[in-house]
């Protein structure tokens, strides 16, 4: 069915069963018989009565599925969003007549029609069995972790198992599963561009094939004038794992915290993901996955989003960065053609400018000889992008990015690349007067003060606090006054995996868990944490006794909902809990709340 090839790339796991899920098996690996599927094998018994059949042949591997009804759909801007929307999609066959539908009335009879245009990629999916589990191999491992290998200088394996049984923090942290190979299975992504639309109008859309397979009808909406009031949510950092797709699916929980921060605002205008979809761009699975779970909420608004550092992963860390992989998912603009681990762009929305970063940009070249987050050509375009937004009458400049340059977890003092663009980057902010700066990557709730920049001699981490003036609205909301300075916000992981606030930790446990930051000082960290306004991690575990994180177990997820108008704008950070896995009912709790206010 698929001209599929293996791709010798492999995720490392346990060497031994022995450790696997931290249990112990008094049996042995049992020899199927010739040409079996594996059918003889031992059982690792758990404590937790589950099991893990060990198996000395490697069980049938399935073909992928073919899905040739549109999937992975996701709508973004892409142009003039008053009356332009893109959209994005796959398929496994190619339709040399896909289209994008739009209709203002829903019922299609007034629709108009925008032709796709397609492009075959190479999707990487992770073997499965018969029935959907993944399939692993247990590669024997010597003292110091190596693989064992055998007079041709093959890995030794001592058998194979899937996922059917797994279970317990130990697999779903991603350290206790063994080796999976991969399929190549050539996919076709679309993308198209509706133009020509009205503004502040709600439009309907199909997507798919004139003579084939069509979507189901999803929407979004036009924006309008300046100062129009609008609203938009913000969650992050959904990484989802394939490993447990099985085990605690992670998709679920990203997928909840949208439809949860949808449900929550009501009808907002459009989601920000800023970064960090998935854990390995390289395997589909992890995609498909996310996207099929967060299909409602994708199909009902377009989704802006900034590129995550594993959005251009691959499986091995001995291969190079995929720089193309988040471009295949999203239909974003590329400027200065710069497509590198994802793309910077901007959009305005009813006379607010939002500004998409791309800290992704840190490979060595000519223009980024010191590998900063940022490289020249981008920080370039960002300070012009903001000016111009400026003269045509921007009330409002919000700059998104993944990686963030103030947070309570350790990725913002610990990132060489960020602390070497810090300095640059937070003086333009400061200079072209910046007022919200909204990040990823560290899975932990932060909100800083007003802050305005400084030197490196006056502050290890350029940033001092402004002394904004607070008012207290007839809503009972805190405002600040017509800042100077700006506010960075970061609302915790829309996952499950969370990191530790650890600069709320002892200096000594700081060190400890992070050794990079052996020349920290107390002084320093007084400094770093009196510039929050709210700083906390909400998942609770032991785990963060000796580590700055968890084993992706957390059912604590975040967002924030945003509402902006012509003179002020307000912040409500909002927190999960309940674990779908265990079919809880879920709790929304506001855990933070405040505005901007300018004249």
């Amino acid at each position: 069915m698929y001209n599929q090839s293996i791709a010798k790339r492999f995720i490392s796991g346990t060497a031994c069963m022995m450790l696997l899920l931290g249990i112990s098996t008094s049996g042995t690996v049992e020899a199927s018989g010739a040409g079996g599927s594996g059918s003889d094998s031992s059982v690792v018994n758990q404590q937790s009565h589950s099991d893990i059949k060990v198996m000395s042949q490697k069980p049938e591997v399935a073909p992928v599925p073919k899905k040739n009804q549109p999937n992975r759909i996701i709508t973004n801007f892409n142009g003039d969003t008053k009356t332009e929307m893109a959209f994005n999609w796959y398929t496994t066959d190619q339709f040399n007549d896909a289209k994008v539908w739009v209709s203002e009335s829903g019922q299609f009879d007034d629709a108009q029609a925008f032709d796709a245009t397609s492009k075959q990629v190479d999707s990487k999916y992770v073997e499965r069995d018969k029935n959907g589990n993944f399939i692993f191999a247990d590669v024997e491992k010597d003292d110091e972790g190596e693989p064992v290998k055998d007079a041709q200088g093959k890995e030794k394996i001592n058998g194979y198992y899937t996922d059917e049984h797994a279970q317990g923090a130990e697999w779903t942290r991603g350290d206790k599963h063994g080796k999976s190979e991969l399929m190549t299975v050539p996919e076709y992504n679309y993308k198209a561009k509706a133009t020509g639309l009205k503004p502040n109008t709600t439009y309907y859309y199909r997507v798919g094939s004139a003579s084939g397979p069509q979507s189901e009808v999803g929407q979004f909406k036009t924006s309008g004038n300046n100062g129009d009031p609008f609203q938009f949510v913000q969650y992050t950092d959904t990484q989802n794992a394939y490993w447990n797709e099985h085990v605690r699916n992670e998709a679920q929980f990203g997928a909840d915290t949208l439809s949860n921060a949808i449900q929550t605002a009501g009808n907002p205008n459009f989601a920000l993901h800023t970064g960090d979809f998935v854990e390995t761009a390289e395997i589909e699975d992890e995609w498909l996955d996310l996207y099929d779970q967060s299909r409602p909420s994708f199909m009902s608004l377009p989704v802006a989003s900034a590129p995550g550092n594993h959005d251009e992963y691959a499986l091995s860390e001995d291969d190079e960065k995929l720089l193309t992989k988040y471009n295949e998912h999203v239909n974003v603009p590329k400027e200065n053609n710069a497509v590198n681990g994802g793309s910077y762009y901007s959009f305005d929305y009813n006379g607010a400018h939002m500004v998409v970063a791309n800290t992704n940009d840190n490979k060595k070249s000519k223009d980024n000889p010191e590998e900063k987050a940022i490289g020249k050509e981008q920080m370039e375009w960002i300070k012009q992008d903001i000016k111009d937004a400026r003269k045509n009458g921007s009330k409002w400049v919000i700059l998104n990015l993944h990686k963030p340059m103030y947070s309570k977890s350790y990725h913002a003092l610990s990132d060489e690349d960020v602390a070497k663009i810090r300095d640059e980057l937070t003086q333009q902010i400061d200079d072209l007067d910046v007022d919200l700066v909204l990040q990823g990557h560290d899975h932990v709730l932060s909100r800083t003060k007003p802050l305005e920049h400084t030197s490196t001699k006056n502050s290890f981490v350029n940033a001092k606090k402004e002394d904004a003036k607070q008012i207290r609205g007839q809503d009972n909301i805190t405002y600040y006054d017509n800042p100077e300075g700006s506010v960075y916000v970061l609302p915790n992981t829309g996952g499950t995996k969370a990191y530790d606030s650890i600069y709320d930790r002892p200096l000594e446990h700081i060190k400890k868990v992070r050794p990079e930051l052996e020349d920290l000082t107390q002084e320093e960290l007084d400094h770093y944490n009196s510039l929050f306004a709210i700083g906390e991690q909400p998942h609770k575990t032991d785990a963060f006794n000796d580590s700055h994180e968890n084993n992706r177990d957390s059912s604590d997820q975040n967002f924030s909902v945003y509402d902006v108008s012509e003179g002020k704008l307000v912040v409500k950070i909002y927190q999960l809990h309940g674990d779908i896995s265990k079919g809880e009912q879920r709790t929304v709790k506001l855990v933070d709340e405040f505005g901007i206010k300018k004249d």
